[in-house]
């Protein structure tokens, strides 16, 4: 679950001798695209940025993020999410766990200030995303993390953005989290969510110092092994889906920089390896 976790904070890293950064330069011919792993929540002492990041926004003409972050934030997409993310059939959450899992989720609720009330007909995303960003909040965590921050600079600078998903597709992915299988994956969010703290200093280490291999541990490889399906809905997948998408950008003229989730970068199947498969050329700035 602590990988579950990390997912959603990063939801691309590697080795270099001269330097460790978040942030790829992809090169074909004279074509050139900028790669940047971020880190989707962070705390007003996290800024400023590596300076990598600004070096490939000022290089670039294009922002590309994973969806568009303002549209997340409208009230009507709150509505849409919560109903997305809600039980439409007779399920409530008091029907799918245990007694002895919903007394734990109910003195987790009670501990940020709910009711569980509150979540009766709550699928597994909204409840985790719900005291995951509960916990961050303790931490001193804003709501905007590096996508949000760059979205704001892309409008404010008049730079065109581009997304790779729709904001609805982002809500189906969070709404298929730990369906079916809500009391083990309750029991282990609970068991972990305690350690919150402790993994977002690690991984803001591990991104901060670009230790592609710190990094992969975190988000990716206990996810990999004991949530496989999950594994390939929301890494996988999703990095196969924006594969032709990216590969487009080494045809037009402009350069883009493309802002997602650390995670979707790094491991055997994160973007920058796909991309060195294809013959790209992919080095750090």
């Amino acid at each position: 679950m602590k990988k579950i976790l990390a997912s959603i904070l990063f939801a691309s890293l590697s080795t270099s001798v001269f330097a460790e950064t978040s942030v790829w330069k992809a090169t074909k011919g004279e074509a050139t695209v900028y790669l940047g792993g971020t880190i989707h929540v962070l705390r007003p002492s996290d800024y400023p940025l590596p300076e990598e990041f600004e070096k490939a926004y000022q290089n670039s003409q294009i922002v590309t993020l994973e969806t568009n972050i303002a549209e997340l934030s409208t009230p009507a997409m709150a509505q849409k999410m919560m109903s997305i993310l809600s039980y439409s059939d007779e399920r409530t959450l008091q029907s799918v766990v245990s007694e002895e899992t919903y007394k734990a989720l109910e003195k987790q609720a009670e501990s940020i200030g709910l009711s569980l009330n509150f979540f009766r007909k709550a699928k597994p995303g909204l409840i985790m995303s719900t005291m995951l960003m509960a916990e961050l909040q303790k931490l001193g965590v804003s709501h905007q993390g590096i996508d949000a921050f760059f979205e704001g600079k892309a409008r404010t600078d008049a730079k065109q953005l581009k997304y790779l998903e729709t904001a609805d597709e982002q809500l189906s992915f969070l709404a298929e989290l730990g369906e079916g299988d809500e009391d083990s994956f309750y029991k282990k969010m609970l068991k972990d969510i305690d350690q919150t703290k402790s993994l977002f200093f690690d991984m803001i280490k591990v991104w901060r110092n670009g230790d592609s291999q710190g990094l992969d541990k975190i988000a990716n490889q206990s996810m990999r092994r004991d949530y496989p399906k999950m594994y390939q809905s929301l890494l996988v997948d999703r990095n196969n889906n924006w594969m032709p998408l990216l590969e487009k950008y080494f045809k037009t003229p402009e350069i883009e920089f493309v802002l997602v989730g650390a995670a979707h970068l790094i491991g055997e199947h994160g973007v920058v390896e796909q991309l060195k498969r294809k013959g790209y050329k992919v080095e750090k700035l």
